[in-house]
């Protein structure tokens, strides 16, 4: 049975084995004011790992507009003769005598499979949590957070004026990082579809990219890579990834197997009284009166976003009433141990990413009815305790209602041919 191959790499200034990872005099990815190019190189640590855990992305979604969380690692490793000791100073990663096992350091996991290699997580030690089992027993456990901390620890001195009054939300996302001096090749940012407010930069870059994401009803998050990517909100509905179903998981002939599924029909996703208001704009609000004599009343309440106009968020609360109107019998999550087939779950596993769209069918005993539903992966966890084991579980998000979305506006579409527009 083929197993991935995994690959630990941190970035050192000595015993590397790969290309340079920082770049000169960027305020996040490199060494400040320093005129020079920084030496750190990718070093593989991977014959002194064990115990992989990875997490990324939301947990649950509970709505239209998501948030997703840090991206998280956390390692296990063989610490006997001391190399990931930052007290030791006769270790292999000491360099002018100062340990280079610190925190901040980029580390990285990827995983080959079929001849092709897949991110599995980029981010920055958060710690090297050292423990002795006497008497030469001694592990190093390494936990690292993806890029979100290093934009969430940035904060902008504010401007005497507002700029950018009327851009497009992907360029708004653009001036931010740019702010933070992010790495334009690091970065994969859509054009956006909602116009927005200017902006005094005055807040730290990670909690204005937030603002920018729930004002379009996109998604902002940090990939595998260690990218930031911008999705818009039109892209669930035209990125090909999806439109269309990526795999069909369920328990028939022909369906990609799975372990573990969470199905849910409960109130979280319920709201029928939406008010929501632009940063100096008045009270917009779009209601259910059905819904409400159903399930009783269910409020949304937003009075933060940066469109640009009160338009626009009446067209905002129409949209999220659209979506959450009514409660729904969805999948919140999906378990799979690709080692009950190899060839077609690893490569699943691998390569499945934050958007992409699948189905999962379930057939219960009984007389119960087939439930096939749709949905959006917005969270990826991969357990790895040891050689071949694996179990990787998906955050999924309801793709029903986005499915019933008419794209017949080139910028924005048309919800049940009625008039609501966003």
């Amino acid at each position: 049975m083929a197993y991935p191959q995994l690959l630990l790499e941190a970035a050192f200034t000595v015993g590397g084995t790969g290309g340079t990872t920082m770049l000169l005099d960027d305020a996040t990815r490199g060494l400040l004011d320093t005129a020079t190019l920084s030496a750190e190189v990718w070093t593989d640590i991977t014959a002194y790992a064990y115990g992989l855990s990875v997490r990324r992305g939301a947990s649950r979604a509970e709505g239209p507009v998501l948030r997703f969380e840090a991206g998280s690692m956390q390692v296990t490793l063989d610490n006997s003769d001391r190399r990931f000791d930052p007290t030791n100073m006769a270790g292999p990663y000491v360099g002018a005598g100062v340990s280079q096992v610190t925190p901040m350091r980029a580390v990285r996991v990827t995983a080959s499979y079929g001849g092709t290699s897949y991110p599995v997580f980029s981010g920055y030690a958060d710690s090297w949590d050292i423990s002795y089992d006497e008497p030469s027993m001694s592990t190093c456990t390494l936990t690292a957070t993806d890029a979100t901390k290093v934009l969430s620890n940035f904060d902008r001195v504010a401007l005497g004026l507002a700029v950018g009054a009327g851009e497009l939300s992907g360029a708004r996302v653009n001036r931010v990082l740019d702010s933070a001096a992010w790495p334009v090749g690091q970065r994969q940012i859509a054009a956006g579809d909602s116009t927005l407010q200017g902006t005094t930069m005055d807040r730290s870059a990670w909690e204005e990219l937030l603002k920018v994401q729930d004002s379009e009803i996109g998604q902002v998050f940090v990939d595998a890579r260690g990218y930031v990517v911008f999705r818009n909100r039109r892209a669930n509905m035209v990125d090909t990834k999806s439109a269309n179903v990526q795999g069909a998981f369920g328990d028939a002939a022909g369906e990609l197997p799975f372990v573990d599924h969470t199905i849910t029909y409960d109130d979280t996703t319920l709201n029928n009284l939406v008010r929501v208001s632009n940063v100096g704009g008045t009270q917009q609000t779009a209601q259910d009166i059905a819904s409400q004599q159903t399930y009783l009343v269910h409020t949304f309440d937003r009075t933060d976003l940066i469109l640009e106009t009160d338009t626009d968020a009446a067209d905002y609360a129409s949209f999220v009433l659209y979506q959450t109107r009514e409660p729904e019998l969805r999948f919140d999550g999906l378990s799979i141990a690709p080692h009950d087939d190899p060839d077609t779950l690893f490569v699943q596993v691998l390569a499945r990413d934050f958007g992409d769209r699948i189905r999962l069918t379930r057939r219960p005993p009984g007389a119960g009815a087939v439930a096939t539903r749709d949905a959006f992966i917005v969270g990826v966890a991969h357990e790895v305790p040891g050689p071949n084991e694996w179990r990787t579980t998906w955050a999924l998000q309801s793709a029903t209602k986005w499915a019933f979305f008419t794209l017949d506006n080139a910028s924005l579409g048309t919800l049940d041919n009625n008039a609501i527009s966003y």
